[in-house]
């Protein structure tokens, strides 16, 4: 029963969610910090050229894009749960911080 509520006020919160578009260029994530709530998407464009990939091992909203070639997008979901931080496994120097609503 719980699981069900909360899917059904994750699915109404998702009828107001906002994009958000996340570059990759120079190396880095553009821009650098969002805010979002939960039911927000996030699309990773990547702009560079070569490949780029977005990743979080946070606990609530966990997402590992793959392998992501130039001139491509890919989006998650933002879920309920904390701040987190988004980084690159080819680029470790790349960093995107993701503050909740």
């Amino acid at each position: 029963m719980k699981k069900t509520v909360l899917a059904m006020l994750f699915v109404s919160l998702s009828l107001f969610a906002t994009n958000h578009i996340i570059d990759q260029k120079g190396k880095t994530f553009i821009p650098h910090e969002i805010s979002v709530k939960p039911g927000d998407r996030i699309t990773f464009l990547n702009s560079d050229p070569f490949a780029h990939n977005a990743y979080t091992d946070d606990e609530d909203n966990e997402f590992d894009i793959g392998m992501q070639s130039t001139g491509t997008e890919k989006s998650i979901i933002v879920k309920p749960g904390g701040d987190f931080s988004v980084e690159c496994a080819i680029h470790p120097n790349m960093l995107l911080e993701v503050i909740m609503k």
